[in-house]
């Protein structure tokens, strides 16, 4: 599994709630939509705080200072590039682009082969803003299950992009530690924000207990 170093499990009260809804094979779409959304929210706050900050000293309107920090996703966004891993991170870039207009976004075509039975990613397209290497990046999907999908992502932004690993946030809805194991032998250095780790896949690579397909329920394809 990631090391504590790159790793972060959010902590929210809110999310046990949020999650017995989208977790529920009763909730129909709409509903998952709806509770799908509020925990990717407190998501993309989460991973864009792991973006770099600034100092920033404003004044408050009871003329006190106050001493805090702004994102880089606040004062430069054409410095960040939110990357979607298609269909599923879109759910998530929406969420992204909810709290930060202006973000820079790019999109992988990235699926399994749900023909095979190791599930390997096959990665058909990308589209990405010119000068991503100089960025720092949010990629997004929300199921973190055998890792494929990841580093294949991970694998064209570095080698064939030219982006820092250490300038990656890679953030998802819920992960497995056979996925978070296979991200952190191949690249150490990103950071992976998470809100939640279930137990294991199952043997046809699902994750459990889990949710089912995540981009399936989202935009109602079941």
């Amino acid at each position: 599994m990631a090391t504590s170093e790159n790793l972060f499990l959010i902590k929210s009260n809110a999310l046990e709630t949020l999650f017995t809804k989208i977790r529920d094979r009763e909730t129909n779409s709409q509903e998952f939509v709806h509770y799908s959304k509020r925990a990717m929210r407190i998501l993309a706050e989460e991973a864009a705080a792991h973006l770099p900050t600034f100092s920033k000293a404003v004044t408050t309107p009871t003329n006190a200072i106050y001493n805090g920090h702004l994102s880089i996703l606040d004062t430069n966004p054409d410095d960040v590039c939110a990357v979607s891993i298609v269909r599923a991170g879109d759910s998530l870039l929406e969420c992204v682009r909810e709290i930060a207009p202006s973000v820079r976004v790019g999109k992988m075509w990235i699926q399994r082969n749900e023909s095979s039975a190791d599930k390997e990613a096959v990665h058909s397209c990308t589209k990405l803003p010119k000068g991503v290497k100089d960025m720092h990046i949010l990629l997004l999907d929300p199921m973190l299950a055998t890792g494929g999908s990841a580093c294949a992502a991970l694998n064209t932004l570095i080698k064939e992009y030219g982006v820092a690993e250490e300038n990656i946030v890679f953030a998802n809805v819920i992960s497995c530690p056979e996925g978070l194991k296979c991200v952190a032998q191949h690249y150490p250095r990103i950071k992976i924000v998470t809100c939640c780790i279930d137990e294991c896949l199952n043997e046809d690579k699902y994750i459990m207990p889990g949710l089912g397909d995540y981009g399936d329920r989202f935009f109602n394809t079941v």
